[in-house]
């Protein structure tokens, strides 16, 4: 009779084995992270121009009915006063400061996006928007900003 000897095999990982686990890891998250990143940089550039351009359309409005752009002072008179983008706690929570300038007797307009409360886009910075159209950013190419 033939006895077999049972072999002990222990259940688990074996520390190489954990070891490339980590590091297949750490490979994916240090490709991961910067590009999640970029992505809400992208997110957050597009909401400050989707509010530049709601600003330019409610001053080229005021400027039909008023022949003139409007003075933004902050109170609530202003016509864009019932933005949801420019009142209440929700601005708080923007990562872009939204201000509007207006020279020559308010027959121009600048609308500048400016990161704030501790947010930085070093790839585009501050986003302008000019009564005339032109679009710019203080360090980046206005094409890539402002698609």
């Amino acid at each position: 009779m033939l006895i077999m000897k049972k072999k002990n095999h222990t259940r688990g990982f074996s520390l190489i084995e954990l070891m490339i686990v980590v590091a297949v890891i750490g490979i994916l998250s240090a490709v991961a992270y910067p590009s999640y990143q970029e992505y809400t940089r992208r997110g957050a550039r597009a909401e400050a121009r989707a509010a530049m351009l709601h600003m330019a359309q409610l001053q080229e409005r005021n400027f039909s009915d008023r022949g003139a752009y409007a003075t933004v002072d902050g109170s609530s008179a202003a016509p864009w006063a019932a933005s949801s983008y420019f009142s209440g706690a929700t601005y708080a929570s923007r990562k872009y400061g939204i201000t509007v300038a207006t020279a020559n007797s308010n027959s121009t307009y600048t609308i500048t996006a400016t990161p704030e409360n501790g947010y930085s886009d070093s790839k585009c910075g501050n986003l302008t928007l000019a009564s005339d159209g032109t679009k710019s950013s203080s360090s980046g190419s206005a094409a890539d900003c402002w698609k």
